[in-house]
């Protein structure tokens, strides 16, 4: 699987808490930004709020080309 690049506006508010947080981690801010989006999606599916099973990530994948 490849990374996938992007670029996100966020909020000045959760971009401080990020930077704080990516500081505290001794983390590049994207790194950090990676790791925090990781973990809201493995939340969300513990949650059963999202199914990501490999067919529907790779339609997902398919439709975004």
């Amino acid at each position: 699987d490849m990374p996938r690049r992007f670029t996100v506006t966020l909020p000045d508010t959760v971009a401080a808490k990020l930077d704080r947080w990516s500081e505290a981690r001794g983390q590049a801010f994207a790194t950090a930004a990676a790791a925090a989006i990781e973990l809201q999606m493995k939340t969300l599916e513990e949650k059963g709020e999202i199914s990501l099973d490999q067919k529907t990530a790779a339609s997902v994948t398919k439709e975004a080309s």
